[in-house]
């Protein structure tokens, strides 16, 4: 196995010594997380759900606007678990936020959970993204958003890593249909303009 590919096994999973320097690397990924929240109109009263929360930056910025609903977060990275429960530590103790480790593809919350639903720099890292997406809308509310944040397809083509065969590159397009697919309805995207990127943030409804 190449270097590029370790390292892409790093950003999907990552652990140990190197999930600790992939936790600092998401940091890049502030200003798209950021905007994707502000998509979703969060309220106060919301139940809100991040998969794949990385160091946690998201899920403590939901935790400031959704003070009287809830917040929760899955990832099955441990060295992320770690890094965000830290984070977030004391909306953890006082039970406002939620963390655990898990797949996306088999969560363990009932249906119709959630108000608020979003995913920042993972879905081109899912193995099955129509299953996972499945999912998500099972555990959303009749009427809930979702919101998928990826780099542009043409911006990460740039890069050796994302050419290891571990990442599924997006157009707005194709994140368009395979929300479609799973059964969201409507479904667009919008794109902004980053440092050195374009982000792209595909909206949809159950």
């Amino acid at each position: 196995m190449g270097l590029w590919h370790r390292l892409a096994q790093q950003f999907r999973q990552p652990t140990g010594i190197l999930g600790r320097l992939a936790g600092v690397f998401f940091r890049i990924n502030l200003e798209g997380i950021d905007w994707t929240i502000s998509l979703l109109e969060i309220q106060p009263t919301d139940h809100v759900l991040e998969i794949g929360f990385g160091p946690g930056h998201g899920i403590q910025q939901v935790a400031r606007i959704a003070t009287q609903g809830r917040v929760a977060g899955v990832d099955f990275s441990e060295a992320m678990f770690q890094q965000a429960s830290r984070r977030n530590a004391a909306a953890i103790t006082v039970g406002r936020v939620e963390l655990c480790l898990g797949d996306a593809s088999a969560l363990l919350y009932p249906d119709n959970t959630f108000h608020k639903i979003f995913a920042t720099n993972v879905v081109y890292l899912w193995k099955d993204p129509l299953v996972n997406l499945q999912e998500l809308r099972r555990v959303m509310k009749p009427g809930g958003r979702l919101a998928l944040y990826v780099i542009a397809k043409e911006d990460l083509l740039k890069f050796k890593v994302t050419q290891t065969g571990v990442y599924q590159l997006y157009t707005g397009d194709d994140l368009v249909r395979l929300l479609t697919q799973a059964g969201f309805r409507p479904a667009r995207f919008v794109t902004k303009a980053e440092r050195h990127r374009i982000g792209i943030c595909a909206l949809a409804e159950k």
